[in-house]
């Protein structure tokens, strides 16, 4: 391998490797043990076929997740002091993350305005443009989500009930994925190797689990296909972004649940047999226009944001990444960045099913 590879190309290797060896196999192999006796448990205490079973189930994993980062974190900071020497300005892995969740006084305006951010200039054209570019999207994704039993809670009849479950539910699922996907592989990948490498392996790992673990991937319209694999790919990488400018949680974690629980709603009253065509437009016009008006209050925020961004991904693209000398280099990085979230995405498929 030495002689195949530049030491500079095997520096980019080894971090990779030295991050998957020490964070994400144990994290997620430790979860996913934990997660078999979830199933095997859960179902001897709950009936499957009721709105009670998605909850428990996803408050489970939830808080097996984080509590299995926490911990593994936890040892692997005891082995890297024991083992070396740390400067009085390190921070622990385990104490790192947790500041993740940290919401107080001086911040807490500025993570609400990022949420409302996401959800209306984000989550909400995109989630309509698969809508209306899809008309069975609906359907689809009614059909999608009934194959798994944790999704009972949709044929619950009492609305308010329904409601709250999915509020719940969805919190419980967008806290798990962005804790895996921006608290995990962007923001302590970064403390592996260099931080837009960090980005582009969650964007690409986000996205290929979003669409290859959805059923619904594989039954829509091949233009649709495209337009969901796009939608994840951008909701990844303007997510990943933000944490790794923000290091902030929280706004990723309520923007996604509040448009998952929209979806929900759709679906509900679709499985209900309602005229979901018409609640679809009802729902978002009124979003949408509440998106056209902070767009224009936030102009200024928003241009410097995407200019930013934009900055961050060309520079993810050229030669200037620290010690690459050449267009080989820059080539290699990328490519191996792909394998690498493949990789992950194929560990991801432990703790997805």
């Amino acid at each position: 391998m030495g002689r195949i590879l530049s030491p500079n190309r095997r520096r980019i290797t080894s971090k990779r490797i030295k991050f998957l060896l020490h964070e994400i196999i144990p994290i997620f192999f430790t979860i996913f043990l934990v997660l078999i006796l979830e199933w095997v448990l859960i179902p001897l205490i709950v009936n499957q076929s009721t709105g009670m079973f998605g909850f428990i189930f996803h408050y489970i994993r939830v808080i097996v997740i984080f509590l299995v980062i926490i911990l593994v974190l936890f040892i692997s900071n005891k082995y890297q002091t024991k083992n070396t020497k740390q400067s009085e300005e390190h921070i622990a892995g385990h104490i790192g993350f947790l500041k993740l969740y940290n919401v107080n006084r001086k911040n807490y305006k500025y993570q609400l305005l990022y949420s409302i951010l996401l959800f209306f200039l984000l989550l909400v054209p995109l989630g309509f443009l698969m809508f209306i570019t899809e008309p069975n999207a609906v359907p689809y994704r009614a059909f999608s989500q009934l194959i798994n039993n944790e999704n009972s809670y949709l044929l619950v009849d009492n609305f308010a009930l329904f409601l709250l479950y999915s509020v719940i539910i969805q919190f419980s699922i967008s806290f798990s994925e962005e804790t895996i996907f921006r608290g995990l592989i962007t923001k302590r990948g970064s403390e592996y190797f260099n931080k837009l490498s960090a980005v582009m392996i969650s964007t690409f790992c986000f996205t290929f689990v979003d669409f290859f673990l959805n059923p619904m991937s594989f039954i829509i319209s091949f233009h649709s296909g495209i337009i969901w694999f796009c939608r994840s790919l951008i909701i990844g990488l303007v997510f990943s972004l933000t944490i790794t400018r923000r290091k902030w949680l929280i706004p990723l974690i309520v923007s996604r649940t509040l448009d998952s629980v929209i979806s929900d709603v759709i679906i509900w009253d679709f499985l209900g047999g309602g005229n979901f065509i018409q609640l679809l437009y009802f729902i978002y016009i009124p979003l949408l226009l509440i998106s056209i008006i902070i767009l224009i209050l936030q102009r200024s925020r928003v241009k410097e944001s995407l200019q930013i961004g934009i900055k961050m991904i060309k520079s993810y693209f050229s030669n200037n990444i620290k010690l690459e000398k050449s267009k080989g280099d820059k080539v290699f990085r990328i490519l191996f960045d792909i394998i690498f979230a493949f990789i992950l995405f194929l560990f991801g498929i432990l703790i997805s099913v």
